[in-house]
Parts: C-alpha cells; sequence; structure tokens
C-alpha cells in the first residue's frame, strides 16, 4: 500500500485532518514527513492504529486506556482494560435502571400528591427515615453530619428534601419545633448503608416499622422556617378526619410550581396514627 497524505487518508477512514493530528500528537500515528514539501505521509499501520483508537474511544476508554491497548505487548494488560471497562458499564446500567425506577416513582408521587392536597389517604411509612442537616434555617456544622451530607449528595435523587414534624404538633402543644433537611427512606437504594452509618455516629434516626399512616399534601408559598401556625389547618383536618397522630409526621418537598408568578412548594406528608 503506498503512502497516503493527511487528506486522502481522512477520506478512506471518514475524519478530518484534525483528528488525525490529534491522534499524532498523542504518539498513536507516526506519519513520515515528505523531505521535499513536509507533507505528512500515512502508513497502512497508521491508518489501523486510528482505526483501532477511535474505536476504544467508541467504547468509552480514555485516550491514555486507548494508547496503552494499541501498544500494549502483553495481551493479558487489554483483556484487563477491557474487563474493568465492562465493569464500569455494568455499574452506569445498574444507575440508569435505577434512576428510571426513582423517576417514575418520583412521577407518580407527584401526580398523587397534587390529588391529595387536604386530603388523608391510608398508607403504611418507609422503615426508617433519616433527616436533620439543616436545622432552624441553619447549616449543621456537626463533621460527622457535613460527612453524611456529601454522601448523600452522590446518591441524588435517592435523597430528598425533607422536614420532620414532631408528633406533639398533631396532640394541640402550641410549642413544637419543624426540623429541615435531606431525608431518605429505607426503601430506597443505598438507604440502608447510610442508616448504618449515621447510628455508628450517634447521629438522630427516626424509625417506624412498617407504621401505618395516612398521607396528604399541602402547598407552601414560603421555602423558609416553617411557622407552628401554618399547620394549624392541617391538624384540624387531621383530627376532623378521625385520626390521632403516634409519633412524628415526615414531608418530602416534590416540587415548585412557579404558576401565576408566584412560587408554590408541594409537599408529600406522611403522619403515623
Amino acid at each position: 500500500m503506498k503512502k497516503l497524505r493527511i487528506g486522502e487518508l481522512s477520506g478512506l477512514v471518514g475524519a478530518n485532518a484534525s483528528a488525525l493530528r490529534f491522534w499524532e500528537e498523542r504518539g498513536i500515528t507516526e506519519p513520515e514527513k515528505d523531505s521535499d514539501n513536509s507533507y505528512r505521509l500515512y502508513s497502512a499501520e497508521d491508518s489501523c492504529r486510528f482505526l483501532m483508537a477511535r474505536r476504544y474511544r467508541s467504547f468509552g476508554f480514555s485516550v491514555d486506556d486507548a494508547k496503552a491497548m494499541i501498544g500494549a505487548a502483553d495481551p493479558e494488560a487489554t483483556d484487563g482494560l477491557l474487563a474493568r471497562r465492562l465493569a464500569e458499564l455494568d455499574e452506569e446500567a445498574r444507575r440508569a435502571a435505577a434512576l428510571r425506577d426513582e423517576l417514575a416513582r418520583y412521577g407518580r408521587a407527584c401526580s398523587r400528591a397534587r390529588l391529595e392536597v387536604g386530603r388523608f389517604e391510608p398508607d403504611v411509612l418507609a422503615a426508617a427515615s433519616y433527616i436533620f442537616t439543616i436545622e432552624r434555617g441553619s447549616f449543621v456544622g456537626d463533621s460527622a453530619r457535613l460527612e453524611l451530607s456529601k454522601r448523600w449528595t452522590e446518591r441524588l435523587p435517592f435523597a430528598t428534601f425533607a422536614l420532620y414534624v414532631p408528633g406533639e404538633a398533631f396532640s394541640g402543644v402550641g410549642e413544637y419545633h419543624v426540623s429541615w433537611g435531606f431525608g431518605l427512606g429505607d426503601d430506597q437504594p443505598g438507604s440502608r448503608a447510610i442508616v448504618g452509618s449515621a447510628r455508628a455516629a450517634g447521629m438522630d434516626i427516626l424509625t417506624l416499622e412498617d407504621r401505618r399512616c395516612v398521607r396528604t399534601a399541602f402547598y407552601r408559598d414560603d421555602p423558609r422556617d416553617m411557622r407552628p401556625g401554618e399547620l394549624s389547618p392541617i391538624v384540624d383536618a387531621f383530627r376532623a378526619a378521625g385520626y390521632e397522630a403516634t409519633g412524628p409526621a415526615i414531608g418530602h418537598l416534590l416540587e415548585v410550581d412557579g404558576a401565576g408568578g408566584s412560587a408554590r412548594y408541594l409537599y408529600a406528608l406522611y403522619i403515623p396514627v
């Protein structure tokens, strides 16, 4: 095979000249320079090395990995890189499937909450929930909690912004404290490891073993601290429906509704009975 100029090789392999120069700069191809006019002259080996590099990149390998596999003297080294990439793709597929399931669950939760504003529907509360990263509008500076917060962000969207309403709010007590933060239930992927770590760190854990509850939904106009009086209509309707709270309620922020020029915040609320 005669040696090809860059334009000829570009047409042969279906790549522009800049792509060919990219791989030359990284040592994948090594074209000769024509002594008369400094044109690049590519060999058959150059074209093969370029095509393999492009193929490895299409599989998601880094430039360095592609270069290592093309220049590997030991086939086992290439096998190791291929096996590692397969494992990465398996993990990506698992995460994509989990994300798809969570997105479907979130869509159902939003639709259901919009229909349940002001109503109380029987349900079963998740087995456990961990909350408290933000309290009274201030970020908690505890090092153990900060470390858990970093882990939560890695697991989003499975962690959700939540509120914790103590049981006394539903028993006529005027002074009570609503806490805010990230919430995670045992029904979410990876949550058992986080709950276990939180217990080991002496964190606040709310455990409700398959507790019967009622769920409702409500809108707020202000994302800041919830004042006790804001819950009064919910508490009154809850009692009028004939229920008595047996523990703290867990609320999850579902969406922000910007209709009408002013934001509203939709929460689902689960109250054990």
